[in-house]
């Protein structure tokens, strides 16, 4: 059976991720690198209102950038009920500036009843990882 939000996302690789009901999500303006069900992949390029007073990319957006794939992730799993992120942890390790492309990459590391764990890292364009991260996410009551 075809995971039909799987390939809703892919439908998107190559392009911005127009998909999502987040409004933070479409003012990220994430495009759809890569996705299966265990991983997911989106570029951002660093707009002026992303950076902080000296020019680079805030670590609040990073974060935000981080936990919406995470959701994303999350959501092709295909899973029945909504799994909140319950932690979010992230060392930030060099900066990226206005203009500059950065690659999100999240990967499910751990699939379980109740808790999933998701690791995500933020690249540059020169491939320097720029931040990491790692997010557990809890089972609701809520059903998707």
């Amino acid at each position: 059976m075809k995971n039909q939000r799987l390939e809703f996302l892919k439908s998107f690789e190559g392009r911005i991720f127009e998909g999502s009901p987040a409004p933070f999500a479409k003012w990220l303006q994430g495009k759809v690198i890569a996705a299966s069900e265990s991983s997911v992949a989106f570029e951002f390029i660093v707009r002026k209102e992303m950076t902080n007073p000296v020019g680079m990319l805030h670590g609040g957006v990073m974060a935000g950038m981080i936990d919406d794939c995470i959701g994303v992730n999350f959501y092709v799993l295909g899973l029945e009920h909504f799994y909140p992120t319950i932690n979010l942890n992230i060392d930030f390790f060099s900066a990226a500036r206005e203009g500059e492309t950065v690659r999100v990459r999240t990967e499910v590391v751990k699939l379980g009843k109740t808790i999933i764990n998701i690791q995500a890292e933020i690249f540059n364009y020169e491939n320097r990882k720029i931040a990491a991260a790692t997010a557990n996410l809890a089972v609701s009551n809520l059903k998707i």
